[in-house]
């Protein structure tokens, strides 16, 4: 009987210890909440086991980073829908949770983050024409994250790390006709790139053409009598030295050029 009460009461400490504490997960921490005072909006509970009267809360925040995504449908600057990804990353300022759970509570995307990351959604893109902003996904993506920077300045309780905007749908008739416009202007630059290459051509040709015509000029100017029949005489001393000839050289041609003797004909070089 006496075992028995000694194990009754056992059991009745460890029942009572159990509602006297609250054990903080990994990566969270804890917001003390006192039923006389309140919260605690200084003090910041750590990881692990925390005692607490019965009558007391504790509150837990996860603190590691999180990634939230919205599915949206926007109207464009043209009154077209475009269907949209956009996320959020972002996580809780530590230090911060005992104000942000006084202040805001729980549901702090709900009531802060989400509204924020629709709208400013909304208005980036309706800004654009749907043909705009198919083609400036990444400028859309910057101005959007920028702005919710700037809006989230006055909150301390939570830090944006990115904001990505994963997806853009549009309707199929503004995807066909970008994609006619696009093939239109590729086609238009093969055309221009044909056009200049030809250009280069022709210039390249005239630059070649005069600087012949001018080589000529040069040429003809220097050309005279005594020139050519120097190198007559220069020619003829070649041949005269040639192994494969008998080459006799004896009085001068009309042109004032030896005459060369050899294999039977009389020649003029």
């Amino acid at each position: 009987m006496r075992y028995l009460s000694c194990g009754g009461l056992l059991l009745a400490l460890l029942f009572i210890a159990s509602g006297c504490g609250k054990t903080i997960d990994s990566g969270h921490r804890g917001v003390y909440y006192n039923w006389r005072k309140g919260t605690d909006q200084k003090e910041v509970l750590g990881e692990g086991f925390q005692w607490l009267a019965p009558w007391n809360k504790i509150f837990t925040y996860d603190v590691r980073t999180k990634d939230r995504l919205e599915k949206l449908k926007v109207l464009s600057k043209d009154q077209l829908q475009i269907r949209c990804d956009v996320s959020i990353r972002y996580k809780l300022v530590p230090k911060k949770v005992g104000e942000l759970h006084a202040k805001v509570g729980k549901e702090f995307f709900r009531m802060l983050i989400q509204p924020v990351l629709r709208n400013t959604t909304r208005d980036v893109i309706s800004s654009y024409k749907s043909i705009d902003a198919y083609r400036s996904r990444s400028k859309i993506q910057a101005q959007i994250g920028t702005a919710i920077g700037a809006q989230f300045k006055k909150y301390d309780y939570f830090e944006v790390e990115t904001v990505l905007l994963r997806n853009l749908e549009f309707p199929k008739m503004v995807v066909d006709a970008i994609e006619r416009k696009l093939s239109m202007k590729q086609e238009a630059d093969r055309e221009k790139f044909r056009l200049e290459k030809a250009k280069i051509a022709a210039q390249r040709q005239i630059v070649e053409a005069k600087a012949t015509a001018k080589a000529q000029e040069i040429l003809k100017a220097t050309l005279d009598d005594r020139l050519l029949r120097w190198k007559g005489i220069e020619a003829t001393l070649q041949l005269a030295e040639s192994k494969n000839a008998k080459v006799v050289v004896v009085g001068s041609g009309k042109d004032g050029l030896p005459l060369i003797l050899g294999g039977g004909a009389v020649t003029t070089p």
